[in-house]
């Protein structure tokens, strides 16, 4: 790939409110923040479907499954998700939802923080996955208007 297209697609994300990992990210940890969507589209009206389209996206960069279980990520400002039991397997990515849904609707990788507000600030916010013992695994900071990779 060549490198104007990479930052054409980087300044692309950030304008839509996209948060997008590169692969060198999926080396480096075994779960890792592929894609952040912090900005849902259309005005803020705090509906569940406008908080549905706040989102983030894990993935797992390893040839194993993943237990999730007790994992958790959080915001700058301590918003806290917690998984469940929940296998994440070899190179697939599980969904985070803002708002309220079921756990496996519409597909088996979409899961639901169950928030009625937002939780990433279209501003800028650091996201951050720790293990149960409370390591951090991996994080993604991003701006308004920057050309964000997780």
């Amino acid at each position: 790939m060549n490198k104007r297209f990479l930052v054409a697609a980087s300044v692309a994300a950030s304008l839509l409110g996209i948060a997008v990992a590169t692969p060198a990210q999926a080396a480096e940890a075994p779960v890792y923040f592929s894609r952040i969507y912090y900005d849902s589209p259309g005005s803020d009206t705090r509906s569940n479907a406008s908080l549905n389209a706040e989102w983030f996206r894990l993935t797992n960069s390893t040839k194993k499954s993943i237990q999730l279980k007790n994992f958790t990520v959080r915001d700058a400002a301590n918003h806290v998700y917690k998984f469940g039991a929940y296998t994440l397997a070899p190179g697939k990515s599980v969904t985070v939802h803002t708002g309220k849904g079921t756990a496996g609707k519409p597909s088996a990788q979409d899961r639901y923080w169950g928030s009625g507000n937002y939780i990433w600030n279209n501003t800028g916010d650091t996201a951050t996955l720790r293990n149960p013992s409370g390591k951090i695994i991996n994080s993604c900071k991003f701006g308004k208007g920057v050309a964000t990779n997780c």
